[in-house]
């Protein structure tokens, strides 16, 4: 297994992952790759604003693992928009529910698998991302992963999003699971600070299509599919 420095091997990690009592998700980015669909729904929510998407900053632009709802507050600030925030924030989930049920959703590598594998062996299971509950539902239901998992914690649910480790704390706290005992699969630099800062393990999974790489060197050690996490049973030679 190839990870960016040194770090556990391979069968190490996934020996993690199978001793854990809650693995805990990240979604976008790390379930599915939303990026295109959001940077629409931003385009189309200012579009709809009579703004231009592309004059926001770059870095806001292309960051990842933010709350919506922050989103939404930079983008009505930097533009003076006079409209409730609740109503852009309703504008703008219609506008990324469309674009969702208009194409196709797939997977990212080796995920279908790991989840797979750790709930035949009864690891509980959670999500504690940034995005909104209707939407995680909705893709999680076309991905045949909802029933997967135990627990849904959003962006609406914390006062802080990442990389504060309020969402991972609220979910080991809903879980009941010490957070020494959960184990984080993250891509975004501000989501692994958040799960550090739980007292977790976390297992970044670079994202080959993120707008801007992430700096995941904080943490415990970081692979560039979940492919690398699929249990592999040793067996003896014949």
């Amino acid at each position: 297994m190839r990870a960016e420095r040194r770090g556990p091997s391979g069968a190490d990690v996934s020996t993690r992952l199978r001793s854990a009592t809650a693995v805990i998700f990240d979604f976008d980015e790390t379930i599915i790759d939303l990026e295109r669909q959001h940077t629409a729904a931003h385009e189309a929510l200012c579009g709809a604003m009579g703004a231009e998407f592309a004059r926001m900053p770059e870095s806001f632009r292309k960051s990842s693992g933010r709350r919506i709802i922050d989103d939404i507050r930079d983008m009505r600030a930097h533009f003076d928009w006079s409209a409730p925030e609740e109503e852009l924030f309703a504008m703008r989930q219609q506008f990324f529910d469309d674009v969702c049920a208009r194409g196709e959703l797939v997977a990212m590598p080796g995920v279908i698998d790991v989840i797979r594998d750790l709930r035949e062996r009864g690891i509980t299971m959670a999500i504690a991302s940034s995005a909104v509950r209707s939407s995680i539902e909705t893709i999680l239901i076309r991905l045949g992963l909802r029933d997967a998992f135990t627990l849904i914690v959003d962006g609406s649910e914390v006062t802080n999003g990442k990389p504060d480790p309020e969402a991972y704390l609220v979910t080991a706290r809903k879980l009941g699971v010490p957070p020494a005992e959960c184990v984080v699969l993250e891509d975004s630099n501000v989501g692994v600070l958040a799960a550090k800062r739980a007292g977790m393990y976390c297992i970044a999974v670079r994202n080959p299509h993120a707008q801007i790489r992430q700096d995941l060197d904080a943490a415990d050690v970081v692979v560039d599919s979940m492919s690398q996490l699929v249990f592999r049973e040793s067996r003896p030679s014949p």
